[in-house]
């Protein structure tokens, strides 16, 4: 059973903590929020970049509603009201928003966020099919972007984030497949 709800509602500390517990259980939520938040974040960022590359505009944030699958990860998203129109739009009136309220109830760093947000991206180019991607490859060669070489080839040019995502600090869920950690 899926349910929908409204990002900025679901992105309220009680209510994100509810849905973290729910996702990860009580073995890891409290004691491990920002690796919880960090590794959500990944889904959520995943979503928006694959509705970007589908050619749908993002609603802006204030606007955004979320589908959730029944464990609690985004598979949709809709707004009603506004869309952002532009790259500034997107940076102004979704990314931000959705990056501070990540930080605040993860009681992360913006920069990792952002390294997600930049990762997820990286991933999506390599998967797409088309040439839509150009538009957004901007994001990651930008120096005014706040997603600017998230992702980079270390010496045996494999792919390495800039910032960890945390995900090591929690056994199952181990390093991420661009771990910085492991270069």
């Amino acid at each position: 059973m899926s349910e929908s709800l409204r990002l900025e509602h679901l992105l309220q500390p009680e209510r994100f903590d509810s849905l973290l517990l729910r996702l990860y259980g009580a073995g890891l939520m409290p004691a491990q929020r920002p690796v919880l938040v960090s590794q959500w974040s990944k889904y959520y960022f995943g979503l928006v970049w694959q509705t970007l590359l589908d050619g749908v505009a993002l609603p802006l944030f204030d606007a955004t509603e979320v589908t959730l699958d029944a464990r609690g990860l985004p598979i949709a998203i809709d707004g009603r009201g506004g869309h952002c129109e532009g790259n500034q739009a997107l940076l102004g009136e979704h990314f931000n928003p959705v990056v501070s309220r990540l930080a605040v109830v993860g009681a992360l760093a913006p920069g990792v966020v952002w390294g997600n947000a930049g990762d997820c991206l990286d991933q999506a180019l390599e998967r797409a099919e088309c040439d839509a991607h150009l538009d957004l490859g901007h994001w990651l060669s930008s120096p005014d972007s706040p997603m600017h070489a998230a992702v980079g080839l270390d010496a045996a040019g494999k792919r390495r984030r800039r910032t960890c995502c945390l995900s090591y600090k929690v056994d199952w869920i181990g390093h991420c497949e661009h771990c910085p950690l492991l270069a």
